[in-house]
């Protein structure tokens, strides 16, 4: 019984493994950012496996850096033993939106990006974007919209709070950065997966329910606080996401109610 468990354990570990740096491969392979004849700098950080639809096979959570400012932060992709990796449409942004640092360019100002009152906002326009090889970033008053070479994304900041209520440009903001993502079970979510991630100031947990057919994402998202003292995510040997202390210390991070 002891050896058919160790078997297990080793058999997941290596699938786990061939998933990660299939999925990171294929990241590195992406043209995240190519606008024309200028091509961006995006670094892949890290990748976390979470079954999101509880099929049996996880997909990857792609943690990346990168330098225009409307790129998501985190790339989702599928995966299947014989055909590889699959990139889904929606990307995720962690945090809370932040003012313009100066850090980023601005595709706006490369002449790619335009943004669009849209009211009310309906899937088709996703689709239509798609269709024309456009990418996506919808916010609570407007859309905004770039073309990528090869590169087609939708990302969801309806639920963001924005510098002004009712701006319908995004020049003035930017995306919170990553620091730290992990995948796992919460203190008192009754075993329920979660993906959490770490920014500057926030801490984002989402909760996933499956993929819809257009490839966008039926998740919710709570955006929390960074508590001071907090300086990294964990994952115990038993699967919780806990906080790391500047102390050395950890806790268990509560999953939302």
């Amino acid at each position: 019984m002891f050896h058919t468990i160790v078997l297990a354990t080793l058999a997941a570990t290596l699938q786990q493994d061939t998933i990660i740096a299939a999925v990171r491969a294929a990241a590195e392979r992406e043209p995240i950012e190519v606008f024309g004849n200028a091509r961006g700098s995006v670094r892949i950080h890290d990748v976390r496996l979470l079954d999101v639809d509880g099929d049996g096979s996880p997909e990857a959570f792609v943690w990346i850096d990168p330098s225009v400012r409307q790129t998501p932060t985190i790339l989702v992709y599928t995966y299947d033993p014989r055909s590889g990796p699959h990139r889904i449409l929606e990307g995720l942004v962690a945090g809370q939106l932040r003012l313009v640092s100066g850090r980023f360019v601005d595709d706006h100002t490369m002449g790619f990006g335009v943004d669009l009152s849209v009211d009310p906002f309906h899937d088709r326009l996703i689709t239509a974007a798609v269709k024309n090889g456009m990418s996506l970033v919808r916010y609570k008053t407007f859309v905004h919209t770039d073309g990528r070479n090869g590169f087609v994304t939708f990302v969801d900041l309806s639920d963001r709070a924005l510098p002004r209520p009712q701006t319908k440009t995004c020049e003035a903001f930017e995306f919170s950065l990553i620091e730290g993502l992990a995948a796992g079970t919460l203190s008192g979510g009754a075993g329920v997966p979660y993906l959490v991630a770490l920014t500057a100031t926030d801490i984002t947990i989402y909760r996933f329910h499956r993929i819809r057919p257009n490839g966008t994402l039926d998740k919710q998202v709570w955006i929390q606080n960074r508590p001071p003292l907090v300086t990294g995510l964990a994952v115990t040997s038993d699967g919780q996401v806990e906080v790391r202390t500047r102390d050395g210390s950890s806790t268990p991070l509560t999953a939302p109610r």
